[in-house]
C-alpha cells in the first residue's frame, strides 16, 4: 500500500515542488494551501504523515500542529519554515513535532526524517 502524505503550504511553487518530490519517491500526496484546509482533510484522507509550512494564512503550521495533537496525538508532523529561528524550533518541539526543517529543505535530510516518521506510524496510531 502506498503511504499517503498531507502537505500544507500556501506558496504554490513550494507546494508543487514538494508534492512532485514526494510523488517521485513513491508516495501518494494530498495538498492543502493552509492549515485549516489541511486539518479539515485529515479525517477523510488519513495521511500517515503531515508536512506543514509554518507561515500560512487562516491557520499557521504551529496552530495546525497544536490541533493535530488534540485530534491525532501520535500522527507524525514535520514542520518546515523559511523563518527558522530558535523560537519556532522550540515551539514546534514543545508541541510535539516529529521534526523541524528549514527551507530551502535539504532533500537528503527530508527523506531521512520522512522514512523515520513513516516507520513509526500506522493507520491505528493516526486514528482519533
Amino acid at each position: 500500500m502506498t503511504q499517503r502524505i498531507l502537505v500544507a503550504d500556501d506558496d504554490p511553487s513550494s507546494l508543487e515542488g514538494l508534492r512532485a518530490l514526494l510523488v517521485a519517491w513513491g508516495y501518494e500526496v494530498v495538498t492543502a494551501s493552509n492549515g485549516r484546509a489541511a486539518l479539515e482533510m485529515v479525517g477523510a484522507v488519513r495521511p500517515a504523515v503531515v508536512i506543514t509550512d509554518v507561515v500560512m494564512p487562516l491557520m499557521n503550521g504551529l496552530e495546525l500542529l497544536r490541533a493535530l495533537r488534540v485530534e491525532r496525538p501520535r500522527m507524525p508532523v514535520i514542520v518546515l519554515t523559511a523563518h527558522g529561528g530558535l523560537e519556532v524550533l522550540v515551539i514546534a518541539t514543545r508541541q510535539g513535532a516529529y521534526a523541524h526543517l528549514t527551507k530551502p529543505v535539504d532533500i537528503a535530510k527530508l527523506k531521512a526524517v520522512l522514512v523515520g516518521a513513516l516507520a513509526e506510524t500506522t493507520w491505528e496510531t493516526t486514528a482519533p
